[in-house]
């Protein structure tokens, strides 16, 4: 499973963490690795979900249609035209689509939320806009 990911009340409950896995990674010991991975991420109570629930997305109809079954043109991902802001600079777009690595995969995203708050920074008055800095620096 890629790192975990999570969804829940305003209170913490229900706590719903998710992730996504290759779909090579899901076998006999799947249920285990994952719970021994929230454990290790969110202690030792998170290895005793109350329930876990594996879905294969690559055979929903609206995530991977029949029609499709490999994308082959990805030449507008991370297209410059996508990384620059529009409205007079006030809409700065982020996603996994406008990243400039990893583009249309999960891991392109961040990265892209990442250069888009930078140069948001870099544009707003009063604001250092240090680029370079991530944001757990």
């Amino acid at each position: 499973m890629s790192g975990p990911h999570g969804m829940s009340g305003p209170d913490g409950r229900p706590a719903g963490p998710f992730g996504f896995a290759h779909a090579g990674a899901v076998g006999p010991d799947f249920e285990e690795a994952v719970t021994a991975q929230l454990a290790q991420c969110f202690g030792r109570a998170a290895a005793t979900p109350d329930i876990l629930r594996a879905r294969n997305r690559s055979t929903e109809r609206w995530t991977a249609p029949s029609t499709v079954r490999r994308l082959a043109d990805y030449s507008l991902f991370g297209h410059p035209r996508y990384q620059q802001p529009a409205l007079d600079g006030r809409l700065h777009w982020a996603s996994t689509g406008t990243a400039t690595a990893h583009a249309g995969h999960i891991e392109g995203a961040p990265a892209s939320a990442e250069r888009a708050a930078h140069d948001v920074l870099a544009t707003t008055p009063g604001t250092t806009g240090r680029r370079g800095v991530s944001a757990t620096s």
